[in-house]
């Protein structure tokens, strides 16, 4: 069984303060704003030290940014010097239904065309109006997948993979013939 502190993820940092009873703005990393919605704790370190762990009372999304009140924090003056420290979450401790699975777990994995085989890494992920796109990298340059049920399929964290099926037109330059 993995150490707690190696099990942690990093999900944002806190941007600032809001309000005297110490509530935290804080920025998650691109594609992570929901894994820190579904976080009942969370750790937050300061200057690649310990982390401490600190009860999510009530998280209410800004413009941009989440604002946290956490138990432990209760004002102002205790929460001005966690500004700039990273915030961490065990993934374990996430509220999801089944076969939710957050960015963080999805970053990285290998991704397998039906009809190409590999075609890269996914890299990163962009939110749009109607849903998310993921970034692929690799064979084929850049390839940007919509994250619909149409495109996606199958994803198998243990192997680290991820199985899409796309269309030819989402290929750069058609270098997918």
């Amino acid at each position: 069984m993995q150490p707690l502190e190696t099990a942690l993820r990093p999900l944002g940092r806190v941007i600032g303060t809001h309000g005297l009873r110490g509530d935290l703005k804080i920025k998650g990393h691109p594609g992570n704003q929901a894994a820190l919605l579904a976080a009942p704790r969370i750790y937050l370190r300061q200057n690649n030290a310990g982390s401490d762990c600190l009860t999510v009372r009530r998280i209410v999304p800004g413009r941009g940014w989440l604002r946290v009140s956490l138990r432990e924090i209760d004002r102002i003056e205790r929460a001005e010097p966690l500004v700039g420290a990273e915030v961490l979450v065990d993934p374990a401790s996430l509220q999801r239904e089944d076969g939710d699975l957050f960015w963080f777990e999805l970053e990285g994995l290998d991704v397998i065309d039906a009809g190409r085989g590999p075609i890269g890494r996914l890299e990163e992920m962009f939110e749009t109006g109607a849903h998310a796109v993921y970034v692929v990298r690799g064979r084929y340059g850049e390839v940007l997948i919509p994250a619909v049920p149409e495109f996606i399929g199958a994803v198998d964290l243990e192997r680290g993979t991820l199985q899409v099926d796309v269309p030819e037109g989402l290929f750069p330059d058609n270098l997918g013939q």
